[in-house]
């Protein structure tokens, strides 16, 4: 089965690297790391939702997912050591993300949401700023691309304020759910960049 997997990525990435410029053989390896890296996104992106929905938490888990993936786009952070271990973590903590906020919506009022959301963009500001991007010992974002990335960073993250405040201004109580959330989503994506954890490759 994995072999099958692996021709039919090579057989894609040869025939899009024919469509490019340059040499054939780099482009044919560029394309299908591209190809592996958007399909097992994909792959675990349909697995989150699909588990969120099993547990009835379709729309916090999905929202937590898109927040916290938005912002690690361009700050990248912490990398598991294999796709299984990637494949599960994420599936188990963005699943846990949108239960906690079914249920910590449930019980926090107004005051206690804006406290947990001001504590979690002012870290992530405070990270972005200071370690994003996040790369791994063996990619290394190029030291051009660093600026940029940041502040597509600081973008994503006054997206989110934005959004955040529109829904907190146009009914708290209906999205209470959605803001805790977003809230978690991008918590997560903080600890990630923060430092604590090491990226072993």
């Amino acid at each position: 089965m994995n072999k099958l997997y692996e021709n039919k990525i090579d057989s894609w990435a040869g025939t899009l690297a024919q469509q490019r410029q340059g040499n054939q053989e780099d482009n044919k390896a560029i394309m299908a790391y591209a190809l592996r890296v958007v399909i097992f996104n994909l792959i675990v992106t349909l697995t989150t939702f699909g588990i969120g929905a099993l547990f009835g938490v379709f729309s916090t888990t999905a929202v937590a997912l898109i927040a916290s993936g938005s912002l690690r786009i361009f700050t990248g952070g912490y990398h598991c050591a294999n796709p299984l271990t990637c494949l599960a973590l994420t599936v188990g903590l963005f699943t846990l993300c949108g239960k906690v906020a079914v249920q910590a919506s449930a019980v926090m009022d107004f005051s206690q949401i804006v406290i947990f959301l001001s504590i979690t963009m002012s870290l992530a500001l405070l990270f972005i700023a200071k370690n994003a991007p996040v790369d791994i010992p063996n990619k290394p974002v190029k030291l051009e691309r660093r600026p940029r990335l940041k502040k597509m960073g600081i973008n994503v993250w006054i997206l989110w304020v934005i959004i955040l405040g529109i829904l907190m201004t146009i009914s708290f109580n209906s999205y209470k759910e959605i803001i805790v959330a977003i809230g978690l989503g991008l918590a997560n994506q903080t600890f990630s960049i923060s430092g604590i954890l090491k990226n072993q490759r």
